[in-house]
């Protein structure tokens, strides 16, 4: 199970987020040892208007019948010219905005058979997984398409890393390979990685200004050091605390924090402030019939939202289009400016003035946006310090991600913590992306990780009255076994190796037919482990099954198993029989969160 992509031909990273999507890849002649960063192509998207981004919108437009039609700036654009043409009937099209974060609740999507639903912007409802394997499919030929233009690799050589927040469970992980791999990626030419931790593989490799010197020099990390990495993006914000080792590599000191605190969320306040003045009814009929001013607005509180605030005005003024005017007179029997006017003191947007098309808020109020999600990310943030602060000198944080652009968020973090250095990359956008192809192509440079959980095997052993339960006893043909035990692989809190087995184990067949070998794993949320696996708290997580279809040594078979649990996927290999050695795939249960 080699841990290096160092010489393949070509590896892309795609970066799925809740706002905004992208793609790297490096070419093997291009990638070099000492600068990793330096050939790694990011490329731009055209927005229609406006200058290209380094990122698309997470939006996918489908056609009535369920076929792809456009993705990103494209399916905005494409959705807002079918809603403005009178002889086509916009609503029998599909389109899909922010729905990465319905992974972020198992339980809003999780089924049997990744049969979770996702709904369209008229509330009908399609499975989860072909949602996501379609917008990945794209990214997927845009990339195969650019790697074509500029090089003679084949398909069959390109290889692809898939991110994810590290706060995401491992059944959503495994969505996500699912989803990867209906779109046409191969399993063995795919791998999930951790944002955060792709984050500081960039930050490490990367060149970076330093707070002594003008000059951009690699930030010195050494042996023992400790930092924040804070991926503040669209939907979550993701927090990991790594040190450096004596190899230059990364330890996982905590297992990954956050929660859905990301920059939507201001989005979100705003089209509330609105909703306030105007009513709900405004609103939606305003987002639905006119699409094209609806997306033109939050493209331009996208861009206050993260320059606020200007060092040379203490109001904002938000351009209010015609069309949102008329839809709030029709629906109010009221001017806009008296609705505003009738405002309780506590609304967000009292006390603004509108004139001439523009929406007059203070800087005081237009901060009120802000409040609630920076009062999770500082709070979280801050509990983690002191958490770590008896055991560890953490000197950096780090952030990235496309909310760490907001000036504002920036600010709170270093007042907040002035005996921190708050590193912020000019490339904080595509920090991930770029990581993820340097953590592709070596996946050791993670040298360990945080389990989240105590986690162990079903297991059995001979009967011993003197120490087992009665109701434990199971006869078989090999004799009486004690079942239901729980065989301890990792302790909550434990610091997992990522590149070397975290249990080998031999178990032998139960009867001479066997013909595969199932291993059931179980975790709790407690350090101490369980007795047996039926003892409350402990949960059933997934199983490895493992054929051994040759019957002709009845009893006298078995298989050695090398779980590897400190993985972005749990994985393990099997030896069956001491003969060839396979890769044995981890199955996640329904019950797994």
């Amino acid at each position: 199970m080699s841990s290096t992509w160092v010489d393949k031909k070509a590896v892309v990273a795609i970066d799925f987020g809740t706002t905004f999507s992208g793609y790297a890849y490096s070419l093997s002649g291009d990638y070099r040892a000492d600068e990793k960063t330096e050939k790694i192509h990011t490329p731009y998207w055209p927005t229609g208007s406006g200058p290209s981004m380094s990122k698309t919108p997470t939006v996918l437009l489908l056609s009535p019948d369920k076929g792809f039609v456009a993705f990103g700036y494209d399916a905005e654009s494409r959705f807002a010219e079918l809603a403005d043409d009178e002889d086509i009937d916009e609503s029998k099209y599909h389109y899909f905005k922010h729905f990465k974060m319905e992974l972020y609740s198992d339980q809003k999507c999780k089924s049997n058979n990744f049969l979770g639903e996702i709904k369209d912007q008229k509330g009908r409802k399609f499975r989860a997984v072909d949602v996501f394997a379609k917008s990945i499919e794209y990214m997927k030929k845009r990339a195969y398409e650019t790697i074509h233009n500029t090089s003679a690799v084949g398909e069959q050589d390109v290889y692809f890393v898939l991110t994810c927040p590290a706060i995401w469970s491992d059944w959503s992980k495994q969505f996500m390979r699912e989803a990867a791999e209906k779109a046409g990626i191969s399993h063995d030419h795919l791998r999930i990685a951790l944002e955060p931790e792709c984050a500081a593989v960039y930050m490490h490799t990367n060149k970076l200004p330093t707070l002594s010197a003008s000059s951009r020099e690699l930030f010195p990390m050494a042996d023992g050091d400790c930092y924040f990495i804070l991926d503040m993006g669209g939907g979550t914000v993701d927090i990991a605390v790594h040190k450096i080792n004596r190899q230059g590599k990364f330890e996982e000191i905590m297992h990954p924090n956050g929660g859905p605190w990301g920059g939507i969320n201001i989005n979100l306040r705003f089209e509330q402030a609105l909703v306030a003045v105007s009513g709900a009814p405004t609103f939606e009929r305003f987002r639905k019939e006119c699409t094209n001013e609806y997306l033109d607005l939050m493209r331009d509180f996208e861009i206050k939202k993260l320059a606020f605030p200007s060092e040379s005005s203490n109001v904002v003024y938000m351009k209010i289009p015609r069309a949102y005017i008329d839809c709030h007179t029709e629906e109010n029997s009221e001017d806009f400016k008296m609705s505003l006017r009738g405002l309780a003191p506590t609304a967000i947007l009292a006390g603004s003035t509108f004139k001439n098309g523009k929406l007059k808020i203070t800087n005081e109020r237009f901060e009120m946006l802000f409040q609630d999600t920076f009062k999770h990310i500082i709070g979280n943030v801050g509990l983690l310090l002191e958490r770590l602060r008896q055991k560890y000198n953490v000197k950096t944080i780090f952030c990235v991600g496309g909310f760490s652009d907001c000036k504002l968020l920036s600010k709170k973090i270093k007042d907040t913590f002035p005996n921190k250095t708050v590193i912020i990359p000019s490339e904080a956008v595509v920090a991930i992306m770029k990581g993820a192809i340097i953590y592709g192509r070596d996946e050791s440079i993670i040298q360990s990780r945080i389990s989240k959980f105590t986690y162990g095997l079903d297991w059995n052993e001979d009967f011993d009255p003197n120490k087992h339960p009665v109701s434990k006893k199971e006869t078989t043909e090999d004799g009486e076994m004690c079942k239901d035990i729980f065989l301890t692989i990792a302790k909550k809190g434990d610091s997992v190796p990522t590149d070397i087995p975290t249990k080998c184990l031999k178990s032998y067949v139960k009867t001479s037919i066997q013909t595969a070998m199932e291993f059931p794993f179980y975790r709790t949320d407690t350090i101490t482990p369980p007795r047996f696996i039926d003892e409350p708290g402990c949960v059933l997580v997934g199983s490895m099954l493992v054929p051994i279809p040759d019957i002709e040594k009845g009893l006298d078979r078995c298989v050695k198993l090398e779980i590897y649990f400190g993985a972005t996927e749990f994985r393990a290999i099997a030896k069956v029989n001491g003969g060839a050695t396979h890769e044995v795939t981890f199955n996640l249960e329904e019950t797994q969160v």
